[in-house]
């Protein structure tokens, strides 16, 4: 019976070792392709509103002081968040894998929850960072020019944090609060069951 059961757990092992390792991968390939898109989307944006400065053009109508400067806060804008996906890159780790079937999943569940992490933290920074960005871009440009040209500026920068956040990989996030869930809910069906027998004892 004993040989039996250590194969069934050996078994069980194998499956949720393979499937957890198949999660990471897929998920470190979709974050190397989000942060990739991203840099390069915000690269070209950079590139493409200096040009437009550099070369006085508006293209929905004529250039004037206020499009020149819009211009250039709104390139500065996307260097940032081209320079975020550089440098703080969104990673997964696969941890490698190991003779031992077991380990290899007490290793990959550890890899999950810190991957939920850095996606958790990814989204917050990204949408509190370009909120910032964004507002002290329009401030900026208000105190400079006038409110319109802010508004302006904030108004075609914003939509970009959010979207950027709720575009990045999240399900490593999701895997990693059900567990959590299902933890709590474990350990509270379990305590329940122990005060019921503990009250008919006495």
């Amino acid at each position: 019976m004993t040989a039996v059961a250590t194969d069934a757990t050996a078994a069980t092992c194998d499956d949720e070792a393979a499937a957890l390792r198949d999660h990471l991968t897929s998920e470190g390939r979709r974050a190397r392709i989000w942060n990739t898109a991203w840099a390069i989307g915000f690269g070209a944006a950079a590139v493409g509103q200096l040009a437009l400065a550099w070369t006085e053009t508006q293209p929905f109508g004529t250039f004037d002081d206020d499009d020149k400067e819009q211009m250039y806060v709104g390139a500065s804008k996307a260097t940032l968040g081209m320079a975020a996906r550089v440098i703080l890159p969104l990673r997964v780790r696969v941890p490698d894998a190991t003779p031992d079937a077991c380990a290899d999943v007490v290793a990959l569940r550890a890899a999950v929850e810190e991957a939920g992490r850095r996606e958790r933290r990814s989204v917050i920074l990204t949408l509190v960072g370009g909120t910032t960005v964004n507002v002290a871009g329009g401030l900026l440009l208000w105190h400079r020019r006038n409110f319109e040209t802010g508004a302006i500026s904030f108004a075609i920068g914003v939509p970009f944090g959010p979207l950027s956040a709720f575009t990045q990989p999240r399900r490593s996030w999701r895997m990693w609060k059900e567990h959590e869930r299902a933890q709590t809910a474990s350990w509270t069906v379990s305590v329940g069951v122990r005060s019921i027998w503990v009250a008919g004892t006495f």
